[in-house]
């Protein structure tokens, strides 16, 4: 009798709902043979990217460390990093362009960060996301996020929570949630594809429902069925292939999944929060307080490339001018207008500092979050380059020299964390060129102000 041939499933193996929703799986010991055919092939385990924007730049001597190497103290600004601390590489040194002079713009080095582009030029210029996106995009469902939460830009007459929640409050049924409302592209939008700046999105719905939430054309009507996928649970709809599915795995496959199907569970409900408005209303789902709304759109970049949904991402923690408002030792303040231009005021430079040790804190959240996602014989931090960076170095001089640079993760072994390097003289474009070296993806005409890749980094 012939032997039969053992169950294994496919890397790209999908739950699929009733209604159209399709889930696809993080990685599970079922799919070895296959992984393991792809390895013995030369195949690697794909890399993903994701771009972070802090807001207004730093305040120097409270960002970078004294000593380079390993044993490093972390700055005051930089202490969040202390669970992470193996996992990130701290640059200094590097320029945005060639200049070494003060008051460049916020909005010059904005656009410069991602693109090593002095000019935009249509019909060319790409930011590095994009030129990964594009290489990537045949093996995904979604070929890039570009999120933000700083919504609505100077426009946002400021959120509400008139039913004390802790949610923002519905926005009126002419509000499309789907759109960048942000008062100018200068200063919201950092992605660029051919020389076309990308939107953000801003709801974590949106977010959620295109990474997740696929609806069939057919049935009630596209508000009908909006608000039925807001109501219901995308997992609901799979119940049946999810518990075939545990059976004829592993227990170890079966905690994995399970700890999966959570994750996504959890992140769902929190979405559902925030969505207890009047019947009809465009629904943001958005956190009021600032950290669950930012790490929500970290858990969410995790959880599409846990399931290979997206291999890229970019988050803006804020405009590069921006009104977005703190609260540090009671007092409000404007990040860019009463924090970022401190003048040497000692409550202002404080505010500052909090302002960004908050920022990095966001940083240090993902990397955890994705540190805790077992892929393979490692996790997936080990297959993700983060680079993180802001428009300007120091807050108050508007300098693009000595920028404030942490990348995290190792790209499938590009990157070697744990450590401060100088990069004396060298500029950002150059590790943005090591990034796309470590996904082998050529640099046609990426990056004009890019000298080449930025040797040390392994």
């Amino acid at each position: 009798m012939p032997k039969s041939k053992p169950w294994e499933l496919s890397r790209r193996s999908l739950l699929r709902g009733a209604t159209g929703a399709a889930l696809a799986l993080p990685w599970l010991e079922a799919m070895a043979p296959s992984l393991a055919r792809a390895h013995a092939s030369g195949a690697k385990p794909p890399l993903r990217f994701v771009g972070m924007f802090h807001s207004a730049g730093v305040v120097p001597d409270q960002w970078f460390p004294t000593t380079e190497g390993a044993s490093y103290a972390l700055p005051p600004t930089l202490s969040p990093l202390a669970p992470v601390k193996d996992d990130v590489l701290v640059l200094s040194g590097l320029r945005l362009g060639a200049w070494d002079y003060y008051e460049r713009t916020h909005e010059g080095g904005f656009w410069m960060m991602l693109t090593a582009s002095e000019r935009i030029v249509a019909g060319n210029t790409d930011s590095v996301d994009q030129v990964i996106a594009r290489a990537t995009s045949a093996q995904v469902r979604v070929p890039a996020l570009t999120l933000s939460v700083e919504n609505n830009g100077y426009d946002n007459p400021g959120y509400r929570d008139a039913n004390g929640d802790g949610f923002i409050d519905p926005k009126p049924s002419s509000y499309d949630d789907t759109q960048d409302h942000c008062s100018g592209e200068d200063h919201c939008m950092a992605t660029f594809s051919r020389g076309q700046r990308l939107p953000n999105v801003y709801s974590p719905r949106v977010i959620f429902d295109r990474l997740f939430g696929a609806l069939q054309a057919e049935g009630p009507t596209d508000a009908e069925r909006r608000l039925w996928m807001y109501r219901r649970s995308v997992l609901d709809r799979m119940t049946g292939q999810a518990k075939a599915l545990q059976a004829r795995l592993g227990q170890a496959d079966k905690l994995r999944l399970d700890e999966y199907l959570t994750g996504i569970r959890e992140i769902e409900v929190a979405i559902q929060k925030a969505e207890q408005g009047a019947p009809g209303a465009r629904l943001v789902g958005i956190p009021m307080d600032g950290t669950a709304y930012a790490n929500l759109m970290c858990d969410l970049i995790v959880k599409s490339f846990e399931c290979d949904a997206t291999r890229v991402a970019t988050l803006m923690l804020g405009m590069c001018v921006s009104p977005m408002m703190f609260t540090v030792n009671g007092r409000a303040f404007s990040h860019h207008g009463d924090a970022s231009h401190h003048g040497n005021d000692p409550v202002k430079l404080a505010a500052k500092v909090e302002i960004d040790r908050w920022q990095v804190g966001r940083f240090a959240h993902l990397v955890q979050r994705l540190k805790a996602v077992p892929e393979g014989e490692g996790t997936l931090l080990d297959n993700v380059a983060v680079f993180y960076s802001s428009d300007i170095s120091h807050s108050d001089w508007h300098n693009h020299y000595d920028m404030p640079v942490l990348l995290a993760g190792r790209a499938g072994g590009a990157i070697r964390p744990g450590r401060h390097m100088r990069a004396q003289g060298k500029r950002c474009g150059d590790v943005l060129l090591s990034i796309l070296q470590a996904f082998e993806i050529p640099r046609g005409t990426f990056g004009p102000l890019a000298q080449g890749p930025l040797a040390g980094l392994a």
